[in-house]
């Protein structure tokens, strides 16, 4: 909670998923960089670049132009990474990738780290956005995330979710580009940055809620005002008939939403797949679960 208003200094309220990405690192021939991406038996990227110009030697599949600007903003910090060893670089999927779920800043953030480096300001440079992502690949718990101008802010929370049986996440189906989405939402909103501090009385409303009903007003007040900055109609419209509270998340108009409602599971989840929804996840399966099929 906070997607969009945490650009523009408000809070925002993360959680990880204990799913993500391994960075495996071995030797490979010297000047070489070889760097792959897989998901099971998919090979996502797969390209060799010489390791001093970052030029393109092999291509086979992938973006090697976003591999080579990415090394190059942590040899801004680091000159030698990588330049003199080489090395074979496997990034290696625990869930589907079109889910998103942050496998950029996953990526991102290993690297950084292998590198020694700070990945935040190398995704300032690469991807843009708050960096709350990029908090969220390291941390273990709920974190209150704050993006300041001298750095990141992050507090470790206390937070024990009191709906996990009511809460359910399901694929939208659609990708969203969040880099480019997110510029062009920072272009629209630059003038009334004040104007998104408001989201953190939501904030806080939420951290002490305890009851379902005020959950439902709180991610509504939520998605309406967030709505609004963006200008763009909140996904619970969409879904006008459901018995419950829809909350987008992350960039809008991609990936994964939120549903809460007082239903049992078999109805939530026949509800949304005869819609056209075929991953719908329950709180404990999604947010818990390592490796996903």
């Amino acid at each position: 909670m906070g997607e969009y208003a945490v650009l523009y200094g408000a809070d925002a309220i993360c959680l990880p998923l204990k799913t993500g990405q391994l960075l495996e690192v071995k030797n490979y021939l010297p000047g070489r960089i070889a760097w792959k991406w897989t998901w099971q038996k998919q090979v996502l990227a797969d390209f060799i670049l010489d390791a001093e110009s970052l030029e393109v030697l092999e291509a086979n599949e992938g973006s090697p132009q976003w591999t080579a600007d990415l090394i190059l903003y942590i040899r801004q910090q680091k000159p030698d990474f990588l330049k003199n060893t080489g090395g074979s670089l496997h990034f290696i999927n625990y869930f589907p990738p079109e889910w998103g779920l942050g496998t950029s800043s996953a990526t991102i953030s290993s690297l950084c780290r292998f590198a020694g480096v700070n990945p935040y300001k190398v995704n300032e440079q690469l991807m843009g956005g708050s960096g709350a992502d990029i908090a969220t690949t390291t941390a273990e718990n709920w974190i209150l995330y704050r993006h300041g101008s001298s750095g990141p802010s992050i507090w470790n929370i206390p937070f024990d979710y009191a709906f996990p049986e009511n809460t359910w996440f399901i694929y939208s189906g659609q990708k969203q580009a969040t880099a480019s989405h997110l510029k062009k939402v920072a272009v629209k909103n630059s003038y009334n940055r004040d104007l998104w501090l408001d989201i953190n009385n939501l904030i806080y409303r939420f951290l002490a809620v305890s009851t379902l009903p005020e959950a439902f007003k709180i991610i509504e007040e939520h998605e309406i005002l967030v709505g609004a900055r963006i200008q763009q109609i909140p996904i619970g419209q969409n879904f006008k008939d459901f018995p419950g509270k829809i909350k987008s998340l992350g960039a809008w108009g991609g990936d994964f939403f939120m549903a809460l409602s007082q239903q049992p599971a078999d109805f939530v989840e026949a509800y949304f797949r005869e819609k056209g929804y075929q991953d719908v996840y329950l709180w404990e399966d999604f947010v818990k679960k390592k490796v996903f099929s």
